[in-house]
């Protein structure tokens, strides 16, 4: 899985609740939210507030991959391959024939689907989040059988 961290270079870094709207307003199709925001959509037991970062996925599966929603969202975030320091937004390019993004109700918003943000939580290292999503997810599939 090709993941591509982004820090702030402003000093003054925009929240992730803050980056989720301005991407609402812009409406993409291709992009979901995952990490601990997608995981508290599809667990509401997780708590988002304090998320460390944003991770969105993107859906490319037959083209070469944008990295212009990127500006577009905060123009002071910056590549870095440096895990060092800690990043603000971390894309994920998501290469399979559908996306399995889930729509929201308003439409502005995707949601990546709960393996994508399952795979964003350990690679963050969140790992308390992590188990609430799979034992939410376990829940629900007792549930439905």
């Amino acid at each position: 899985r090709t993941s591509i961290r982004f820090i702030d270079t402003s000093g003054q870094p925009r929240s992730p609740q803050s980056l989720v709207t301005r991407l609402e307003k812009m409406g993409s199709h291709d992009v979901a939210v995952g990490g601990v925001l997608g995981a508290a959509h599809h667990a509401p037991k997780i708590d988002p507030a304090g998320a460390p970062r944003l991770d969105l996925s993107i859906h490319c599966a037959n083209s070469s991959l944008d990295l212009g929603i990127v500006g577009r969202l905060d123009p002071a975030l910056t590549r870095s391959d440096d895990p060092a320091v800690p990043a603000a937004l971390v894309l994920h390019v998501v290469r399979r024939r559908e996306s399995l993004f889930d729509a929201d109700t308003s439409g502005g918003l995707r949601w990546a689907d709960p393996a994508e943000c399952l795979l964003d939580l350990h690679e963050a290292r969140l790992e308390t989040q992590a188990r609430s999503l799979f034992d939410a997810l376990e829940a629900r599939r007792q549930a439905v059988s």
